[in-house]
C-alpha cells in the first residue's frame, strides 16, 4: 500500500523509506490494489496470495 508517498510491501511490511533500492509492483488483492515487493513475488507466484496482508492490516502493523 501507500503512505504518504511511502510504498510498503503488503507481504513483508518493507517500506521504498528505508529499502531505497526496492522495487514494488502494484498488484490487486479482493479487489483492493496493494504493492508487493519483487522479494516477496516468490512467495505470492510459488504460494498463494494468503500471505498478501490487506491494506488496512499493513496500516495498522506499519503505524506501530
Amino acid at each position: 500500500m501507500e503512505i504518504n508517498n511511502i510504498q510498503v510491501c503488503n507481504v513483508c511490511l518493507r517500506s521504498s523509506e528505508e529499502s531505497s533500492n526496492a522495487v514494488f509492483i502494484k498488484a490487486m488483492k479482493n479487489g483492493e490494489e496493494i504493492h508487493v515487493c519483487t522479494s516477496c513475488i516468490p512467495h505470492i507466484i510459488h504460494g498463494s496470495g494468503d500471505v498478501a496482508k490487506s491494506n488496512a492490516q499493513v496500516a495498522a502493523e506499519f503505524q506501530k
